[in-house]
């Protein structure tokens, strides 16, 4: 079972050649969706598991409301046991069919340039830089500590500045994606800088 929140949306990920049993990931994060939904494959020879918690959305025919008894969905369909929220599952599905029309490889491969643009730039700066380096082996998430600053008030002054990132323990977080351009990661590295 994997949690793909953190990477559905920012990278390609073919469950069927991973060998993964199932993928779940919310929608809020890099599919650039509504908080409150979320998505799971189940593998095929998976689907015909008990799936533990069950309602009336699990049923084979969810409008047979007889209530003496019971037959699972033959698909994934099982798994779903009560009402969706369908505001945010039509929000869900606009973000993740834009994404799929731009493409989640040019996607990649966007987010992989500017994030490189914004290690190097970090580093030049003298941040400490954290995880890997190779880009075959991280995300467009970039991390890091800068010497003599205490991450919470560089945080903050560096939202002062414009300059959107995440504070994490002693570390700061820093996520472009799609709609950030180089532009964008220049503009937040000048004002690294200037708060040095």
């Amino acid at each position: 079972m994997i949690d793909a929140t953190q990477s559905a949306g920012q990278i390609p990920i073919d469950v069927a050649q991973s060998g993964v049993d199932a993928v779940a990931t919310s929608t809020y994060k890099w599919l650039c969706g509504p908080f409150g939904t979320g998505m799971m494959y189940v593998a095929p020879e998976l689907q015909k598991l008990s799936p533990g918690i069950i309602g009336w959305r699990s049923h084979k025919d969810m409008w047979d409301f007889q209530a003496d008894r019971f037959e699972y969905a033959d698909s994934a369909k099982r798994f779903e046991f009560g009402t969706m929220a369908y505001g945010t599952a039509f929000g869900a599905t606009v973000s993740t069919n834009y994404l799929l029309e731009l493409s989640i490889e040019r996607i990649a491969e966007h987010n992989r340039q500017i994030s490189n643009r914004l290690l190097e730039g970090l580093s030049e700066l003298g941040a400490e830089v954290l995880g890997p380096r190779n880009v075959a082996s991280r995300s467009a998430t970039v991390a890091a500590r800068f010497p003599g600053k205490d991450s919470a008030d560089f945080a903050r002054t560096l939202k002062e500045a414009d300059v959107i990132a995440s504070l994490r323990r002693d570390f700061i977080r820093f996520s472009p994606h799609l709609y950030n351009s180089s532009d964008d990661i220049d503009q937040g590295l000048r004002a690294i800088r200037a708060a040095l």
